[in-house]
């Protein structure tokens, strides 16, 4: 079975959207605590978002045209960084479970900051589209994200510094943020990729996409 590039990224973001929702109940659950419960939900919540990431950057890839210009290509580099990102906090979360804490909070700093970085890189790619109906929602969406996770790194490098409550706080208000933007992502993305009104052609009806702006950018 093949799917086409538009099927890739539309899966894509709404597997980012079902990880950050149980990554942000996992972190809620650990908050509130105040104990590792919830580390578990983190750790695949964090694995689902990678898968969601990955699916966009290859299905963004298919859609690369030699007319695309750097809007495709940063949205592209920004989901495998995000990619990664998320990687690494399943990572580190993990190492935590085993026992050393400190290495998996560092571990887990720098994989929001990867991730972070990821998505405004993808929101500085929305940015350089030519306007349209989902370019605000797009740029919106990847901008709360890319909040998010850095606001999940600064948290943990408050526990780096033994100050639990307030990192606890600002990594539990990061994850919610995330996926306020999720949701704004998946509009976007459902959007730019919504069928026209069938054409009349000689052969029938035909029924494009509305997706063009890539095509138009540069």
């Amino acid at each position: 079975m093949s799917f086409q590039g538009e099927d890739l990224v539309i899966s894509g973001a709404w597997i980012l959207g079902v990880g950050s929702l149980i990554e942000a109940i996992g972190q809620t659950r650990q908050s509130i605590t105040g104990s590792e419960q919830g580390k578990d939900l983190i750790i695949k919540g964090n694995g689902i978002e990678a898968f969601g990431n990955s699916l966009q950057a290859i299905g963004r890839t298919k859609l690369l045209t030699p007319e695309s210009g750097l809007a495709q290509l940063y949205t592209i580099f920004g989901a495998w960084l995000e990619a990664t990102g998320n990687t690494t906090n399943a990572v580190g979360v993990d190492i935590e479970l085993n026992g050393s804490e400190e290495e998996g909070t560092v571990i887990n700093a720098l994989g929001s900051g990867i991730q972070g970085l990821g998505a405004a890189f993808e929101a500085v790619g929305a940015f350089l589209l030519e306007e349209s109906a989902f370019r605000a929602l797009a740029i919106s969406g990847n901008g709360f994200i890319s909040l998010g996770s850095f606001l999940g790194s600064i948290g943990d490098i408050y526990v780096l510094n033994n100050k639990n409550v307030i990192g606890e706080q600002i990594l539990l208000v990061g994850t919610w943020i995330q996926v306020l933007g999720s949701i704004l992502l998946i509009n976007a993305i459902t959007i730019e990729f919504e069928p026209e009104p069938p054409l009349k052609t000689e052969n029938g009806y035909s029924y494009p996409y509305s997706y063009n702006s890539f095509s138009n950018t540069f």
